[in-house]
């Protein structure tokens, strides 16, 4: 590789990691304040947390927002319980409730789904917010959660194609970056190690979030991506500072 080429490359390989990390750090963030403010709604409800409970991650506004919880009875007796949606609808304080009632026979399990419109969406239409409680049937206690979903405005795609052609520029921006940049000179081995750590943090967050919906890890790989940018961007501030020689006096 020539001296002239490899300016060219670092500087090619940092525009395509802001590419990437924007892409990123947008997707993270969307579905983390999701989660938080769904966490927010309905608190008070009393009962143990509801972990199967699911919810869409991010849809648009042609499509529903869905939510599913996945039940089943472990004893050797039929139970009767239900099941008691709540959507907010266009205020956090303006609810909308719905009751479910079913029963399972021993070993039967059932899945419920619950759809609404993204036209019910609270803070301008941003996000659904969503929330299950299932009874309780002796002894298996009473259960609750609530999930809300990020409602993207992007005319002619759904919300899973968002998700993957999001996660897929955030990858190969932050990656094909990461390597130009590690073929030039101009990148240091902690330069390297910081690009690396910012595209680890994204894909631990997105694929905690797409797997599981833990929208606190993905907030708190947001916040590490963020911290970890701030340090590169100080360490490369220093560098040039250092480089540049003080006036000799005469």
């Amino acid at each position: 590789m020539n001296a002239t080429s490899r300016p060219s490359l670092s500087r090619w390989g940092t525009l395509l990691f802001i590419i990437g990390f924007v892409a990123g750090a947008w997707l993270l963030g969307g579905i983390a304040w999701a989660g938080l403010e769904a966490s927010l709604f309905d608190a008070g409800v009393a009962g143990e947390h509801l972990s199967s409970l699911r919810c869409s991650l991010v849809i648009t506004p042609d499509e529903s927002a869905r939510a599913w919880i996945r039940l089943s009875n472990p004893l050797d007796r039929p139970i009767q319980q239900f099941v008691r949606w709540r959507l907010a609808r266009r205020h956090i304080l303006l609810v909308d409730e719905e009751k479910v009632s079913f029963s399972l026979e021993p070993a039967e399990k059932l899945i419920l789904q619950h759809c609404c419109e993204p036209s019910a969406g609270v803070y301008g239409g941003r996000f659904v917010m969503i929330s299950a409680y299932v009874s309780s049937a002796y002894p298996i206690p009473a259960r609750a959660g609530s999930c809300g979903v990020w409602v993207v405005h992007i005319p002619r795609l759904k919300g899973v194609h968002i998700l993957i052609l999001g996660s897929l520029l955030a990858v190969a921006g932050m990656g094909a970056g990461w390597r130009l940049r590690g073929r030039t000179q101009a990148s240091d081995n902690s330069s390297e190690g910081a690009l690396a750590l910012m595209l680890a943090f994204f894909i631990i967050g997105m694929g905690s979030a797409w797997l599981f919906r833990w929208w606190v890890v993905a907030g708190l790989a947001e916040l590490l991506m963020l911290l970890t940018l701030a340090v590169w961007l100080f360490q490369r501030i220093d560098q040039r500072w250092l480089q540049v020689k003080p006036p000799i006096e005469k």
